[in-house]
């Protein structure tokens, strides 16, 4: 078709397969019967479904669901690094601990009814048993021992005092900062 010799027609052609895309594509508006009165048909306009349509999910794709909002335990520096203002809740519990009050800085001071050397037992076999690796002290001539234990992440390391007092135990926990999401 050259557009020189017949622009009328190729006009009236475009003009033609406009209408006919536009009819092909439909529209929401149904006709219907024209009144008695000779009046052009009124439209009617389908109306909106109460139920939104199913979405079907794509795997790999984004969800819908909120994620859960992380929680930071707060940090305090010291010599021995920086270390987690409080235990998180992965640390294994001794049984009947009490908080305890002690001069230097920790992530928790614990006081046990048990002997020194009985709670640091305990605390190398629960590190143990989750693929920690630990290192236990001697006990110190006061009876004292160090726990120490190290993760597979070389900056999380906590180390663990256990001092007799009494007839029980005072443990002063450190947690390093790099421990924040658990520790077992």
């Amino acid at each position: 078709m050259q557009l020189t010799r017949h622009p009328r027609r190729t006009v009236i052609a475009l003009a033609v397969a406009a209408t006919l895309s536009l009819a092909a594509c439909g529209s929401a508006a149904t006709p219907t019967p024209s009144d008695a009165g000779g009046s052009a048909p009124a439209a009617s306009v389908a109306a909106p479904s109460a139920e939104a349509p199913s979405l079907t999910p794509v795997p790999g794709g984004a969800s819908t669901l909120p994620e859960p909002v992380p929680t930071r335990i707060g940090t305090t520096q010291t010599d021995w690094g920086e270390i987690l203002d409080n235990l998180p809740a992965s640390f294994p519990a001794y049984p009947n601990v009490e908080p305890a009050d002690i001069p230097e800085v920790a992530t928790a001071a614990l006081s046990v009814p048990d002997d020194a050397a009985t709670v640091a037992a305990w605390y190398r076999d629960a590190f143990t048993a989750t693929g920690y690796g630990v290192e236990l002290s001697d006990p110190a001539e006061d009876g004292s021992r160090v726990l120490d234990v190290q993760a597979d992440l070389p900056e999380c390391r906590i180390q663990m005092t256990f001092r007799p007092e009494d007839g029980s135990t005072i443990i002063a926990i450190l947690v390093a900062a790099a421990c924040a999401n658990g520790t077992g």
